[in-house]
């Protein structure tokens, strides 16, 4: 079974974490898709 999301050791790497919170069954958001949105709510 495929594992979803940024591994362990990448995890283990970063200063912060954020999520998107997402309705529904959506499992995942392709990363251009993700930056744009953390970006968008950046700057507003």
């Amino acid at each position: 079974m495929r594992e979803i999301g940024v591994s362990k050791e990448i995890l283990e790497l970063a200063d912060k974490r954020i999520k998107i919170p997402m309705k529904g069954k959506t499992e995942s958001l392709n990363a251009a898709v993700a930056t744009g949105i953390i970006l968008y709510n950046a700057i507003r």
